[in-house]
């Protein structure tokens, strides 16, 4: 378990400060955009489009820290009356049911930048359409191995019993 908590650790690091630097980027080319606009009347001609495509990684490295955090969507209301260890069964049932969705959507995304985007399209900055999309797969894997890691936290809950809380680092 000292390995997947390792893991779940760096990884959660890594996208933390994926998220800041996406964040700060999206808000500092909007924020120019709107200075540039109101004190010389022109902008950046990518600013806007770099500042949506932001958005979407924005959106998926903040879904998996919602769900590293147990914020993510669930309906808990069946789990409120049972016990801790029919409780952690019941966690990893659900957990194990969005890693089949997060699949699902992860193989669709590879699909949809596979077939719906065109290799050569470039977006600003030499940065192609598919790059850009790339945070779909991406996202949607990251998603899927923090419920896969929750999954198995309530497997041995189930098992073992609940863990002790775990220090916060």
């Amino acid at each position: 378990m000292s390995v997947l908590r390792l893991l779940d650790r760096t990884l959660t690091k890594f996208v933390t400060w994926l998220l800041l630097f996406f964040f700060v980027m999206m808000l500092g080319i909007a924020a120019l955009q709107v200075l540039l606009r109101i004190f010389l009347h022109t902008g950046i001609i990518w600013g806007d489009v770099a500042a949506r495509h932001m958005v979407l990684w924005v959106g998926f490295f903040g879904a998996y820290i919602a769900t590293r955090e147990d914020k993510h969507f669930h309906i808990d209301v069946l789990t409120r009356f049972l016990n801790p260890k029919l409780r952690s069964w019941f966690s990893a049932f659900s957990d194990l049911f969005a890693i089949v969705v997060c699949c699902f959507m992860l193989q669709a995304s590879v699909t949809f930048i596979e077939v719906g985007m065109d290799a050569d399209s470039m977006l600003f900055l030499q940065i192609s359409q598919r790059m850009a999309a790339m945070i779909l797969p991406v996202g949607f894997g990251l998603i899927m191995v923090q419920f896969l890691l929750r999954m198995i936290v309530n497997v041995v809950a189930g098992v073992h019993g609940p863990a002790p809380e775990e220090p916060a680092s």
